[in-house]
This record gives structure tokens, sequence and C-alpha cells, in this order.
């Protein structure tokens, strides 16, 4: 008797649009995936019936043959399948770049700025204006991103927060959640390094948070490498924000970077301690699997971006690491053509997507229209849902304080998604 995903792989490529789109993996026209062997059949067996992939697992399907990749896929799909449904989720929001400074020196960064290269920060009256913008537009989510700890590096930036009577970046960002909150959007944290308190406070006013842990390896932190001059990419020291977001009960996203120069074992490791803190505290709402795309001017200029193979494997073997409740999301922006073949493999979010502002991270990658997206999920027989930057099955008292929750409550249905009357591309 064939095994399920054996079944369902021979389903997916009697599929036109689905053999075109895996002809990058090698697959001839009118080939037939090859027959999996007995060990990767018993790993993915494992699989599908719902347990956890370990880590020898997760190594042994990194090794698989071009003409296995299909197997692996299928059973991706499989899990994803019993575990989301047939449902695929977008946030619509606004980003706004804080602060754009930053003590970091990351290879691959395009975000950052010097002072005298742009604003020192957006005004509190840029950022309660684009608020009201975005709520007009039909976004429920603001998504505020920091450079990391401006103020301990740059005295004119230190002084210009001073001047509006503030101490600190967070101290300015705990003020500007509660500007946009008061104008019906909900904001959506990525401060960087926090403390308890910040966090804390943060808590009030976000349903969600996030830190993307980036890879657990210090060996990234040496000079040549990504992370080199950036003392805010200490792997502790980011585990630790997110250990004590799990303790204050954030539902929080966090993710990887995936070709900054890692091993296949760092990113098979990092995925597996973003694991183990959510299961001690069960706040990791989502998982980012994001790409480095190369720039110019950037440090690393020169590398290559990750292998359409190396991302399709780290988007299956994350959905088997994470079976079972996890949100996976592949940005989009950053894989136009690509990402119909993510959700086949396991992606369940195709994360923020805004009428109004640009991605300030990826600038030079617009986001992709909403009804773009809906025709790409509903061609592969799935339905497009707008979330809150919270998923629903975090809204509750457990995870959210209770005058925050009975907000969001207005805003969605049973099922805890953006309710349709007020969802509209």
């Amino acid at each position: 008797m064939m095994t399920s995903f054996v079944e369902h792989a021979r389903d997916l490529l009697e599929r036109d649009s689905i053999r075109e789109m895996m002809r990058p993996v090698g697959l001839k026209k009118d080939a037939s995936p090859s027959a999996p062997t007995m060990e990767l059949e018993s790993i993915l067996s494992k699989a599908v019936d719902g347990e956890t992939i370990n880590r020898e697992d997760a190594l042994r399907l990194v090794k698989i043959k071009n003409s296995e990749l299909v197997h692996l896929i299928a059973a991706a799909k499989l899990v994803r399948e019993r575990a989301k449904g047939g449902t695929v989720t977008y946030s619509k929001n606004v980003f706004i770049p804080l602060t754009q400074l930053c003590r970091d020196n990351c290879g691959y960064c395009t975000f950052k700025i010097e002072p005298g290269e742009g604003p020192l920060f957006v005004p509190p009256d840029e950022v309660i204006e684009t608020a009201r913008k975005g709520g007009a537009l039909g976004c429920k989510e603001l998504l505020f991103v920091t450079g990391d700890k401006p103020e301990s590096k740059y005295s004119v930036y230190r002084d210009a927060l001073a001047k509006m009577g503030y101490g600190s970046t967070a101290e300015y960002l705990i003020d500007m959640c509660e500007a946009v909150l008061a104008e019906d959007i909900f904001p959506h944290s990525n401060l960087g390094l926090a403390t308890p308190e910040e966090l804390g406070r943060l808590r009030e006013t976000n349903p969600s948070m996030g830190l993307m842990l980036e890879n657990i390896s210090p060996r990234l932190l040496e000079k040549g490498e990504a992370h080199y001059g950036s003392p805010d990419k200490v792997p502790k020291l980011r585990m630790k924000t997110m250990q004590d977001a799990g303790g204050l009960r954030i539902p929080w996203t966090s993710g990887i970077l995936v070709g900054i120069g890692e091993t296949w074992e760092e990113r098979i490791d990092s995925l597996f301690a973003i694991k183990e803190l959510d299961d001690e505290f069960g706040h990791i709402q989502e998982i980012i699997i994001q790409n480095f795309t190369p720039k110019q001017g950037i440090r690393m200029e020169g590398y290559c971006p990750p292998a359409f193979i190396d991302m399709l494997k780290t988007v299956a073997i994350s959905r088997l690491i994470f079976p079972d409740k996890m949100n996976i999301q592949v940005p989009p922006n950053l894989n136009l053509k690509e990402f119909p073949l993510h959700i086949l493999a396991g992606v369940n979010d195709l994360g923020g997507v805004s009428p109004i502002t640009i991605d300030y991270v990826n600038p030079e990658s617009p986001w992709p229209q909403v009804k773009r997206m809906e025709e790409v999920v509903s061609g592969l027989g799935l339905k497009l849902r707008e979330r809150l930057p919270v998923y629903p099955e975090y809204l509750i008292e457990e995870f959210i304080n209770p005058n925050l929750l009975r907000k969001a409550k207005n805003f969605v249905d049973s099922e805890g998604f953006v309710l349709q009357e007020m969802s509209h591309g």
C-alpha cells in the first residue's frame, strides 16, 4: 500500500501548473517522482502521522535529491492542511520605521542610516497621520520597526529624544503605540532587544510583538561574517528577550534569515532554538523564513541569494519541525514568483501587505497586490483571509490584556479573522 505522501506527490504532479512551478528543481516535463528511500519514507511518514521530526531527521532531509523533493513538499502540504485547513492569511498594514538609526553594522542591511542621511525619527504628528490614512484604507496593523538602541551611539539623536521628553527609543515607541491604538489601528512592534519592563509596557497596546532570531550561531559575529560589529545580534541576548516575552505571555513573531553565510546545521539549529522557546512558553505565534537578497552598497553585496531549492527545503522542513499550531510565513514581496510553491511546501501566511507604505527593510521589493494573492491562493484550492497582527488562536486573555482583547474582538468574526465587511483590498 502506497504511503499517503507518495500518493499526494503524484497527485501534485498531475497538475500542469504545479509541474511548471517544479521545473526549477530539475523535474523533467513527463517525469514521475522517484520512489523515496526507506529512510526518507520513515521520516516523512512520521511527520504526516503527527510526530515532530528531530534534528537528525531535519539534517537528513537537507540532503535529499532534487528528484525526491516533491515527496518532502507533499508531506509538508499534508501537515499544513492538518494544522491549518484550507486557510492562508495575511495582514493589511502600515509600516513605520520609527527610527532608522542603529548601533549595529549588519552586513546585509539597507535599513540603517546615519545622522544627516535622513530624519532622526518619524515625528509624532506624522506617525498619527499615517495611522489615520492606513485606517481609512482598511489597515488593522501598524508595524513599528526601529534601529537597535541608536541613543547609545548618537548624541544628536539622544538629544533630540530628550527635547521631546524621552530617554530612549523604547519610551518613544511606547507613547506612539498608545497614540495609534487610539486611532483604531493595532501596533505590532519590533523594538529589538528589550527589557522586561519595556516589554510589559508595550504589552498594554500591542496584541503581538516580534524579534527575528536570524541565527543562533555566535560564529556569525566574527570578523567578516554577517553580524560582525552588531552587539544586538548576540544570539543569547535575542533569546533572552524572547524568553522574557514568553514569561509575560506576549504573542511573538520570530524567524530566521536564510543565506547570510550560515551553514545548514546552523540554520536547522536556529529553528530548533525557537522551537525550544515555544515548547516552554507557547507564545511563538509565527515563524518567518526570510531569504537574504543582495543589494548594492551593502557589505554583503557580492553574496549570492539562497537558491530556490534551499529556500523550498527550509520552508518544508520548518513545517515538519513545527507541525501543529505554528504559523509559517515567507515574505511574498521577496518571492513574487516562488511564493505559490512555498504555500504548497507548508506556508500558511503571507505576512503584512501595505496599500500606502513601502517595505523599508527591502525597499526595492514592492508588495504584491491582495488581488494577486487571492488569485494564487484560490488557484491552489485555498482561501485567503485577513487577520489582525495577532493570530486568532492567541485572541484569549492568557495572552492579551482584557481591555485590548475587547477592542480586538470588535474587528474579528467568530473564527478570529477580520470581519468580511471590514476586509477590503
